[in-house]
């Protein structure tokens, strides 16, 4: 039973490697760098207070709450998605997630970096209206509507198809991400930003250990993201009146609001 329970040894493959690397960065910034990154930052006055009554702030720490209490349990699930299908082999899957996150990522920055020698704000105003690419992604992945696709001609079509949904709402949610994070370096300093990421580390750990606890999703998709493809028409409709499903999509599209609302009114440099 101890042997059967045992990682593989290709786990130790893959991560002994990664950690000798990460060390060696580690110790090359520490002796490699010049002295003027050792010194210390000046004193910002009233630097606290100043962080209170940016309301793009707040709301970012809010976002931060809401997206990892209600999308940080089932995560690890919704990546399993992308790996487990068995009408597929994992090579083609590989491709795919070349294509998406290598080919189209790529692509789509070199769009909006030309974009935004015009209009610097395009970026973050795209990412807001995108609303919550991320919730989309794990309800397709983990409420089983996405597992098989009937009318995509066959079992192999339909995980092709599905994986391909998957990593398009991926790359989306990548771009919104980047879209947030200009919000930040355009309405911040830097050293208020940089107070901004280290908070959102902290809140977003507390939150996620809450949801692991009281999450409607804790150890599962639960009610948050119900299984639809179980409902046939003309059947009772109890699906549908899963008031955390409803809660869960609101707080994702209460976010985008509030950032539309902040943005603007922050917004440090204006056409």
């Amino acid at each position: 039973m101890l042997q059967d329970s045992a990682p593989s040894p290709l786990i130790a493959a893959i991560i002994i490697p990664v950690a000798v690397a990460l060390w060696a960065i580690c110790l090359i910034l520490a002796f490699g760098l010049p002295d003027y990154y050792r010194q210390l930052p000046g004193k910002v006055p009233a630097f606290y207070s100043a962080i209170l009554r940016r309301n793009i702030v707040k709301w970012f720490f809010v976002t931060v709450i809401i997206q990892n209490y209600w999308l940080s349990a089932p995560y690890g699930r919704n990546w399993t998605y992308l790996w487990s299908s068995t009408h597929v082999s994992q090579w083609k899957i590989a491709l795919l997630v070349v294509l998406f996150f290598v080919i189209v990522w790529a692509g789509i920055l070199r769009l909006f970096a030309i974009l935004s020698k015009a209009h610097s704000w395009i970026l973050p105003v795209f990412a807001i209206g995108l609303g919550a690419p991320r919730w989309c992604q794990m309800f397709w992945g983990i409420s089983n509507i996405g597992v098989y696709l009937p009318w995509a001609g066959g079992p192999e079509a339909s995980a092709l198809i599905g994986r391909s949904l998957w990593l398009w709402l991926g790359v989306l949610d990548s771009i919104q991400g980047a879209g947030l994070g200009m919000i930040l370096l355009q309405t911040l300093t830097r050293m208020h930003v940089a107070f901004t990421l280290i908070g959102a580390q902290v809140l977003g750990s507390l939150a996620t250990i809450a949801a692991r606890a009281t999450a409607p999703n804790n150890i599962g998709p639960g009610d948050v993201f119900p299984d639809f493809s179980s409902w046939r028409f003309g059947e009772d409709a109890e699906v549908f009146r899963k008031i955390y499903f409803y809660l869960g999509l609101g707080f994702q599209v209460l976010v985008c609001v509030g950032y539309f609302k902040f943005f603007r009114k922050e917004q440090l440099t204006k056409p």
